[in-house]
């Protein structure tokens, strides 16, 4: 009888945990969202970010993410964006979020610091255990009650040549 109390406290307790971390990682992942009334989509572009800096336009405005020649997992990598169209400081945040397409690769968010008009940052990309390297870069502009949103894909590669 004493063990099965055990393994129910045990089952109640493992759920517990899984829930609140399902809770608090969709909390988390949509944080942006709550702080604003609206969400502007920019068009999704098949640019492949990993060759070239890739832009997207939504009337006057222009978001251009770039990274560098090749991001690799488990290293240091730089996060480049670049605005165009948006008024001197009406710009509150930059974030990016990294994101694979209908798999939970856990909340990979960046927020980026402005220097002479360029946001940038830093990030590291996990190992993906099914061996996928297609990634998503979400890159998020706070202005005033607004994000204004692009999505741009990536290639990472598995290692580096060192």
């Amino acid at each position: 009888m004493l063990k099965k109390i055990f393994y129910l406290v045990l089952f109640v307790a493992v759920a517990t945990v899984f829930l609140y971390g399902l809770y608090l990682q969709f909390a988390n992942k949509n944080i942006t969202e709550q702080t604003a009334t609206r969400v502007v989509n920019f068009p999704h572009t098949d640019c492949q970010t990993e060759i070239i800096p890739c832009s997207v336009s939504l009337a006057d405005r222009q978001i251009r993410f770039s990274l560098p020649e090749k991001a690799f997992y488990l290293h240091i990598f730089p996060v480049q964006v670049l605005l165009a169209g948006f008024a001197g400081n009406e710009v509150e945040s930059v974030t990016v979020r990294f994101e694979m397409k209908a798999m939970d690769m856990g909340l990979n968010r960046v927020k980026l610091s402005a220097h002479d008009g360029l946001w940038h940052g830093r990030t590291m990309l996990p190992v993906c255990t099914s061996g996928r390297s297609d990634w998503q870069a979400v890159v998020d502009v706070k202005v005033k009650e607004k994000i204004y949103r692009a999505i741009f894909s990536f290639v990472v590669a598995e290692k580096t040549n060192s």
